[in-house]
């Protein structure tokens, strides 16, 4: 499945802009892990879909909020809620989307299409407030993808000349304008320039027919919107008629965010589809059989209503042949406008009560006969009208044997699905993910997104300072041993808030806390202040330092939280604050009376129990007891909130 390139966000951004500037926002929503939706309201609601990496483009089909928002989406509401969306730009025809949003003050949100993406949120002068993915740092000034030479660069066969090298004419244009395989392969097509061929033994009237092929393409004076399907599925989306696709079967649509909208909206569900664990597979199909009942039944009546219509017109066939003549002859010499107001005049006196209204942008008038209204258009004759009622019959009929077909294949998938409900109850879930390097350790994320490593014994105190402690970095421990060697990296870049969440770390995951000590000193030092020789004539234990020169000490209560980064499928646990800014749910803990063992399996329930219904199953296959005691202080502890 194909991102957007940069011609699919151009047609998108030129169709969409006079719908969105100006509207303010009401509502902003993260679907993790990677797609934003944006709710405005202008001259009606347009909800704006981010999926970082993806695509960028307005949605008929919003998925359901989330019961709990994360907190960017947090964020993101605090910043853009009621602002007025002032410009919607593309950058430099590359596969970067930037929302100017105005309020008190004016703020950016910058989509990041290309590759793994990103949205970020920064103020006027491309300031980083926040990002969804930490590829990029708080504060600092979001820079721009390099500019390269794009396809609307090249006005000549001398520029495109300028570009060529010595590999085949398909890759150059592929790799240095950015249009990749698809495109370039279609360029040469239509060119009728042999794409193996090499670059630099092109003619300069191959060059020209190239160059003016790569403009019609990449500037389209009219466009198809259109999705290619392949055996029935979903295989492409594309704003023009692509050789390569001359043979497949098309959908057309009237704008191409429309087409875009309707591929990406088909490929969730079908992930979903697959990722959903059984227990949300029951609900999703009874309320999908719910659905398909409730429109078996409106198709059936609609079919049936269609029908009745138009026998209605061949048994009323003189009637309502003479009240169509009238209308007729007297559209010959009156608008609209005065034939309804005669039409009001002779219902006053009694008369034409079987005229229900006109319809002048249909050219049409309804009657009612028999109980039913007929609307009869003026420019077809009564046979050709009682047609469309019997076409029309004839298509809900054709949706009705579809439904049923429909309703049947989802009884057999409920069937299949509660025999896997049952086998599913006998067996614990995890989930799969690939893990950082630092997992291994204890490790912690800042509020402000530093990272925060710790040994787990004295081997790994010894590991942490030799392997992974740098020369930006801080070291931090508590005065009293026995815990863990704590390092911030880049901590002395880092706020105090970073420096105070570290030390908070240090306290949780030492002797302090089994020792039941409600508040207790770290200390922290420069990486030159630690030593890993003791001075002649002491002695060191495994995984113990000696300190060189002057501490900096904070005063620490003893209090945690571990939660659920739902985005990212993992755990976090340590300090309140940072586990509260990433997490979707947790739990905040202090030192207490369930021993060790118990408590993870409290705390694995409790997040589930907070979690939403749809997240449930994710909470569950993510906090599992063996997970959750990995985060866990040493000693024992109790529950003291939960969200």
């Amino acid at each position: 499945m194909r991102s957007m390139s940069s011609l699919d966000i151009s047609i998108v951004l030129r169709e969409i802009e006079e719908d969105v500037i100006g509207a303010r926002v009401d509502k902003v929503y993260h679907h993790v892990p990677n797609e934003i939706r944006i709710k405005l309201r202008g001259k009606g609601r347009i909800d704006l879909v981010i999926e970082a990496g993806t695509r960028f483009h307005p949605t008929q089909f919003p998925k359901e909020a989330p019961r709990f928002p994360s907190s960017f989406a947090m964020l993101l509401r605090k910043h853009l809620e009621n602002a007025r969306l002032t410009a919607v730009e593309q950058h430099d025809f590359d596969r970067v989307v930037i929302l100017t949003f105005e309020r008190e003050e004016r703020k950016r949100v910058v989509a990041e299409l290309f590759s793994k993406g990103n949205v970020i949120l920064t103020d006027e002068n491309y300031r980083v407030i926040m990002p969804l993915k930490h590829t990029v740092r708080v504060g600092e000034t979001y820079r721009f993808p390099e500019k390269r030479v794009t396809p609307l660069d090249i006005e000549s066969a001398e520029d495109l000349r300028g570009i060529l090298d010595d590999r085949e004419i398909v890759r150059v244009i592929a790799s240095k304008l950015g249009t990749g395989g698809l495109y370039a392969e279609e360029i040469l097509q239509r060119a009728g320039v042999d794409k193996s061929k090499k670059a630099g033994e092109l003619e300069d009237e191959e060059l020209e027919r190239i160059v003016r092929e790569m403009r019609r393409l990449f500037q389209p004076e009219e466009i198809r919107p259109h999705i290619v399907l392949e055996n029935g599925k979903y295989l492409d989306y594309q704003p023009v008629e692509l050789l390569k696709y001359s043979g497949y079967e098309k959908k057309y649509f009237e704008k191409y965010w429309m087409a875009i909208d309707s591929f990406f909206s088909a490929k969730t569900v079908e992930r979903v589809e697959e990722r959903e664990k059984k227990s949300e597979v029951l609900e999703r199909l009874n309320a999908r059989l719910k659905s398909q009942i409730e429109a078996k039944e409106r198709f059936e009546r609609e079919m049936e209503l269609n029908r009745r219509i138009g026998d209605l017109i061949y048994e009323n066939y003189t009637k309502i042949e003479a009240i169509h003549s009238a209308f007729l002859k007297a559209r010959e010499s009156r608008g609209w406008d005065e034939i309804e107001k005669i039409i009001r005049e002779q219902q006053r006196a009694g008369k034409l009560k079987e005229v229900k209204g006109v319809v002048p942008r249909e050219n049409a008038v309804d009657v009612e006969v028999d109980g039913h209204v007929i609307r009869l258009w003026l420019n077809r004759s009564i046979p050709e009208i009682a047609e469309e009622y019997y076409s029309r019959a004839k298509r809900f009929r054709e949706k009705l044997e579809g439904v049923l077909k429909a309703i049947e294949k989802t009884k057999e998938e409920l069937k299949r699905a509660e025999e896997v409900e049952e086998r599913k109850m006998l067996s614990s879930i995890r989930v799969a993910r690939k893990r950082e390097w630092y997992e291994r350790y204890r490790w912690y994320v800042t509020s402000e997104g530093f990272l925060v490593i710790g040994g787990r014994n004295a081997e790994m105190n010894e590991e942490v300072v030799s392997k992974h402690m740098e020369r930006r970095d801080l070291f931090f421990h508590t005065e009293m041993p026995g815990g863990s060697a704590t390092i911030l990296k880049n901590g002395q870049e880092a706020g105090e808030r970073s420096i105070r969440e570290a030390a908070e770390f240090a306290g949780i995951y030492s002797a302090l806390w089994k020792e039941g000590k409600h508040s207790g000193d770290v200390y922290y030092v420069k990486p030159e202040q630690v030593k890993r020789a003791a001075r002649p004539g002491e002695y060191l234990p495994k995984g113990s330092f000696f300190i060189e020169g002057k501490r900096n000490y904070v005063t620490v209560e003893m209090k945690a939280a571990i939660g659920v980064d739902i985005s990212n499928l993992r755990l976090l646990g340590g300090p309140v604050e940072g586990v509260r800014k990433h997490c979707d749910h947790y739990v905040v803990i202090e030192i207490g009376d369930v021993d060790f063992n118990q408590f993870s399996i409290q705390v694995a329930k409790k997040l589930v129990e907070v979690a939403g219904d749809e997240e449930k199953h994710i909470v569950r296959s993510i906090a599992t007891p063996d997970e959750v005691a990995k985060f866990l202080p040493p000693g024992r502890s109790r529950i003291v909130e939960a969200k």
